[in-house]
């Protein structure tokens, strides 16, 4: 096994394994492209990580064959992964707390990483909102921008901050980071928050939004997801992978990138390393949790509830 297998203390078994057939430049993602991703990026994604239990989807036989997700240890699991128990589940979750778990994630052919939306440490408090904009097929890219910035305006109405990324996919999450603080909201009165919030925006905007997957009535319209700010619930990790053609990733943006003529299939394996290493965006996100109980309490004033 040659030296140049080894990334970050991890030996990459069959290197040359191809896991995406192209990387938006016409030559396949290996393993060992994965792993030297992961190196690269993997300082900037731990604030995201660590502390988190994290469910990694695999796809051993690369994107086009079987892909499952692991959130339990398995037998030969590597030791660079923390085990840690959660919620009132019997087996521990897998947990990436260094950033040398992430050349391990790549040795099992882990495309994608969706940790929790927990505080770190603290599986049953909540540590960030998540807000997934997912448009109709036929809707024009612009129209989730615009969704975007007007859920980052609401937040804002409410005294919170918030991020913006790519999905990797056709749409936006915006996110909120949540200060740890003594007496927080509990799981229930987040995902309610983020319940109420979209609500607003669907009942202000009925020709635009949606909060229920009803086929028939998704025509033109953005499906505001808030069902990922529960408990158990997870998202994909910024800088993680997709396990879609052309190696995409979830992408940290600025808010001036958030405009008429992005991009996201621009930001890719290939090309996501030299763009985060010069990029300002998410700099401020630890420094920009707030409270969740003000921001519930000036909801139901507005509302008048």
């Amino acid at each position: 096994m040659s030296d140049g297998n080894i990334v970050m203390g991890v030996t990459i078994t069959k290197p040359d394994k191809a896991l995406w057939p192209d990387g938006g430049d016409g030559l396949p993602v290996t393993k060992l492209d994965l792993a030297h991703y992961y190196e690269a990026v993997g300082p900037w994604m731990m604030t995201h990580l660590k502390g988190r239990p994290c469910s990694i989807l695999r796809a051993p036989d690369g994107i086009a064959g079987e892909h499952f997700y692991q959130r339990h240890a398995m037998k030969g699991t590597s030791n660079s992964f923390t085990l840690v128990r959660a919620i009132s589940e019997h087996e521990p979750y897998m947990q990436i707390d260094r950033v040398e778990a992430l050349a391990a994630v790549a040795q099992i052919a882990g495309v994608e990483l969706h940790p929790w939306n927990c505080q770190p440490g603290h599986p049953d408090v909540p540590g960030r909102l998540v807000f997934d904009l997912d448009p109709a097929p036929e809707l024009d890219f612009s129209a989730v921008v615009e969704a975007a910035h007007e859920v980052r305006e609401r937040l804002e109405a409410l005294g919170l901050i918030s991020f913006c990324k790519t999905t990797g996919g056709k749409g936006l999450h915006v996110v909120t980071p949540l200060a740890a603080a003594s007496g927080e909201a509990t799981w229930h009165e987040a995902k309610v928050f983020a319940r109420d919030l979209c609500t607003q925006m669907a009942e202000d905007h009925p020709e635009r939004y949606l909060i229920t997957m009803t086929k028939k009535d998704r025509a033109g319209k953005i499906y505001l997801d808030y069902l990922r700010n529960d408990a158990i619930s997870s998202a994909v990790a910024p800088l993680s992978p997709r396990a879609r053609e052309g190696a995409p990733v979830s992408m940290p943006l600025s808010w001036s990138q958030v405009r008429i003529g992005l991009e996201p299939m621009r930001f890719t394996i290939r090309t996501a390393p030299a763009l985060v290493a010069k990029s300002t965006a998410w700099r401020e996100y630890c420094d920009s949790e707030r409270p969740l109980k003000r921001a519930i309490e000036r909801l139901r004033r507005g509302s008048g509830a």
